[in-house]
Order: C-alpha cells, then structure tokens, then sequence
C-alpha cells in the first residue's frame, strides 16, 4: 500500500510504501515525517526558491522511501545519542594518544648538554672501552700529575667550545677536540724545533697546501678560527686517505702521510698486519695516538680517575667581530678594557701593533666585550683607529706618488719615518700619518713611543735590551736593513704598553747540522749571550749536532 503525505507549506509530496497495517510502522512514518519537516524542509525550501536548474513537479521530485528500511533508520535515530558519545568518546582518545606521542617523542628528542664535557663525551668514537697497553701508559703518565692536567684542561676553556662545533659541524669524532692537548698544550702561540705553530702544529708546508695566510701582518697558523677550520679540513681528508682507519688518520697527522703509508707497505710485504699498533713508526707517533686515547679516558671518566675538570659551559667563549679597516690592536683593548693577556690568546695571529691594511680580518672578544667595539666600530671615523697606516712598497713605487695616494706630502712622510733622502726599497714598510684633525685626535703616545740618540760605544742589542724590545722590533722601527747605528742617530723605540703581558715560550731545541749559536739567535730573535747564559755554553766552542739547547723565546717576534 502507498501512503501519500501532502506538505501544503512546501507542496510536497513524499510517498510511502506500507506492507502491513502495524500501528507500531504507522507510529515510525509519523515520526520520521515530523523529523523530515523540522530539519529537512528550510534548506529545502531555500533550494526550491533560489534554483533555476529545473521545472520539475514537487510530486516527481518526492523521494520513494521503502518502510523495510526505516526500521533501522528509527534505530539509527534512537542511538544517535550513545553514537555521538562513542565518536566524542574515540574522538578524545586520538586526541590523548596524539598527545602521549608527541610527548614520548618530545622525551625521546635529547636536549643539548648544558656541560661543554658532556657534549665531548657523547661524541666520542674512536677510544674503545678497554684501553691497550700503551694507552694505559700514557694514562698512568697523567694521573700521575693530576695538577698538570688541570693545567692543561683550563687552558682550554676559552676555544674547546669552538673547536667542539666545528668538529661536530664535519662529523668528525669529539675524541679530536683534545687533540691540541696534545700537540700544543691547547697554546695558540705553541713554537717547536721544526717551525710547527699554534694549537694545531701546522708546519709552514701543510699551512700552505691548506691556504692559511702567512705574511708579515698576520699568522694564519695562530688564528684559533682559521687553524681549526684548517685542522678539521685535514684530519677529514687523512681519514677518506686511510679508508676510515683514524688511528692510521693520526698517525698520519703526526709524523706525516708518507711515512705511514710506507710502514703499511712494509708490513704487507713481510706478510704482516697493518694495523696502527703493528706498524714501525717513530717513537713520538706511537705514544700520540695514546696520548690521545688516555685524555679521552680520563674525559669520559673524571670521577672514576679523580678528577675534576673545570667546568666550561656549552656556550661560547667569545664572539667573532669583523674589522672594516685597519686599526691598532692597542686601540682595541682600551675601547673594550679586555684583559691583555685574554686579548693576546684569543688574537695571537696578528704579528704587529696593527691590523694588515687589507679589509676581510676580524679580532675575537669575550662575548661580554664584543659588543662595545662593534659599537665604536660604527659609530667612530676609521681614520682614527689607527696612529698610522702602513704601507709596503712596491715595485716602480716613488715617494711622491705614495704621499699623493694618501694625500700626504712627501715631508710629513718622510719625517714619520725618519728617511735621510727619497730612496725607498721593495717591502719596506712606510708608516703613513693621519691628516689634519685627525691627526690631533691620533697623536702618538708618549708612553709607547720615545726616541733615543745614539752615543758612542752603543750597540743595537744593548740598546733594544735596555728598552725591553727585540732587535728586530728596533731595526722595524727606524727601517735599519743592518745592526750599524752611528753616534748621535735618534732612532725610535716603540716599547710594549705591558711588559709583564710579553709572552715567552721555553722551546727544546736540538742543534742540526750547519748550526751556530749566530745562526739559531738569529732565526729565533734572541742575543747570543742569552743562549750561552741559559745552556751554560762557551761561546768559543763549536755547537755538535743533535746537542740540545733550551730557549725562551717570544713567538710573536718570530
């Protein structure tokens, strides 16, 4: 049977199938028709208002709707309630499990180590937990001396953090972060025998391949920035060399590529094995690599070998500032008030009172003194940050053509530089002066510079001791290309603002072949009566070779 139930309001018609005369499906149309009306028919009246697809009666637009299904559409209806809180109930529970994920996640994800050692630590590849032979050799050796590991381990503090990130920047293993432990006694201003310098003893063949700048301003071995990016270049490339092997890497770092190279091939050919401990090297490359491994050690665990490391936090030391010109380093540390002797470790490269002439060089600083040069840096006249420029002359130059570069008369030049005539040499350095009122606001400093006049029986040497310089500062100063000075010649004497902040180095010095005492004070700056005084020699006698000598020395005069 089919039941027709007119909508007047809507002029609608919806039709119904009846099977049977039950009062209980009579009682589900009527609800259902009643649910259509109150939630179907406004929306529908909107669409039959506003649509313009169709002409169609309502009558044929009424949907046929078979009673066997509104059974469970009355079902539907009647659990609607409980399905809703089941899906707000599930709906809560996804939300929950993503909450508990993403929390087990955030727990998972490690937090960055506040202790600069633990950060070591949990990069540490090479050192196996059970330490060989030897390596627990050289341990015993440092456990030994507890306070000269403390030593070692505070000199580090203001470039290990540094030196971590760009290890860790490479993926290289953390282990290497105290390799200048090792070769340098974590000392940028580190000299030996063989002419290696800086933290990382980078002998002037490797700094070169390398392209770390090497010139009369500045020493790229002693910059921390430069070597360190230099050392993990390297220590990357020996290790691809060795296919992985970093104690053949090492090694190789120590005593050089081709020589351990040719101790590999030696043992294939005897039939031997050609790990690191297998091989025949020199005595000082086979103690390096355990030297390396017991620092490691004692690192991964102080408590266990009593001792306390000093705490240096996972942060940097100091901060990188960009020079925009050439300025005096003694410029510098009165605009910051930094300390000398931090000011000097952090920027040993620069081998003069001034920054070179070039742009490009830059000077670090605590981060807590940084900020005040970047502010004098640009809010002051480059033209004051220096007394003087420097220039090196070169080929074709004439002094006039200098003075018109710099809009400066030959006179002025020549009277700061104290030349008796227009002759000029290819290198010679000319100190340019400021002009006009920059120049009052750079005058010279009395208490750096003075003058003195040469009297009979004077020799360059006595007059640099008197006045705490090196010979080769004083010959700089006044452009002598010898150690002849005459009666009543006035020479300049520029002598450092803080002598107790002059940093000397002993230095073992075995004597080579062709050696003498005039030979080696001269390539270390020294006096001849120094290294007789200090080694008990007798300067009449000849020097044998593989004799050793002890030397102090000040590596930034070298």
């Amino acid at each position: 049977m089919i039941v027709t139930i007119p909508l007047p309001e809507k002029k609608v018609y919806i039709k119904f199938m009846l099977l049977s005369k039950s009062k209980t499906k009579l009682f589900y149309l009527c609800l259902l028709v009643i649910s259509l009306r109150l939630v179907g028919c406004a929306p529908f009246e909107d669409n039959i208002k506003t649509s313009e697809l169709d002409n169609q009666t309502a009558a044929e637009k009424a949907p046929i709707i078979d009673l066997n299904a509104t059974q469970p559409l009355a079902k539907s209806a009647a659990e609607l309630e409980k399905q809703q809180l089941d899906s707000e109930q599930l709906s809560e529970q996804v939300t929950t499990t993503e909450s508990e994920q993403q929390a087990n996640i955030e727990q998972q994800e490690p937090e960055a180590p506040v202790d600069l050692w633990q950060r070591l630590r949990d990069g540490f590849e090479i050192t196996p937990e059970k330490l060989p032979y030897t390596a627990n050799k050289q341990l015993n050796r440092y456990l030994k001396n507890p306070h000269n590991l403390n030593i070692l381990f505070k000199r580090s503090t203001p470039y290990l953090f540094h030196v971590t990130e760009q290890l860790e920047n490479a993926n290289l293993p953390l282990e290497l972060a105290l390799l200048p432990i090792v070769e340098s006694n974590y000392d940028p201003l580190a000299y030996s025998p063989s002419h290696a310098v800086g933290l990382w003893q980078f002998i002037p063949s490797t700094a070169t391949s390398l392209g770390l700048e090497r010139s009369r301003w500045y020493e790229g071995r002693r910059d921390v920035v430069q070597s360190t990016a230099a050392a993990a270049t390297y220590l990357a490339y020996l290790n691809k060399q060795f296919s992985g092997n970093w104690m053949h890497a090492l090694a190789a770092y120590n005593s050089g590529e081709g020589a351990v190279r040719k101790a590999i091939r030696k043992n294939r050919r005897l039939g031997k094995t050609t790990d690191f401990w297998s091989l025949r090297l020199p005595r000082e490359t086979k103690n390096y690599v355990p030297q390396l491994m017991a620092l490691a050690s004692i690192v991964k665990d102080a408590e266990k070998h009593q001792i306390k490391l000093p705490e240096i936090d996972n942060s940097s030391f100091f901060d990188i500032v960009e020079l925009p010109g050439q300025i005096e380093l003694a410029k510098i540390i009165e605009v910051t008030d930094v300390d000398e002797v931090t000011f000097t470790q952090l920027n040993s490269a620069y081998r003069r009172s001034v920054t070179p002439p070039k742009t490009g060089y830059s000077v670090l600083l605590p981060v807590d003194k940084s900020g005040v040069l970047s502010e004098f840096l640009a809010t002051t006249d480059p033209s004051t940050w220096a007394q003087y420029r420097e220039y090196i002359v070169q080929s074709g130059d004439t002094l006039s053509h200098i003075a018109k570069r710099y809009q400066q008369t030959t006179t002025q030049i020549k009277s700061t530089n104290r030349l008796r005539n227009d002759f000029l040499r290819v290198g010679q350095i000319l100190r340019i002066p400021p002009n006009g009122e920059v120049a009052v606001l750079t005058e010279y400093k009395t208490l750096q510079t003075q003058t003195y006049t040469v009297v009979a029986g004077d020799t360059l040497s006595e007059i640099a001791e008197k006045h705490k310089v090196s010979i080769r500062n004083l010959k700089r100063s006044n452009n002598l290309s010898s150690n002849l000075i005459n009666v009543g010649q006035v020479l300049i004497i520029k002598a450092p603002s803080n002598p107790k902040a002059t940093p000397i180095r002993k230095l073992n010095y075995q004597v080579r072949s062709g050696d003498s005492l005039y030979l080696i004070a001269k390539k270390f700056n020294l006096k001849i009566s120094d290294i007789t005084s200090w080694n008990k020699l007798d300067k009449n006698k000849y020097l044998q070779p593989g004799q050793r000598l002890t030397l102090y020395i000040n590596p930034l005069r070298i």
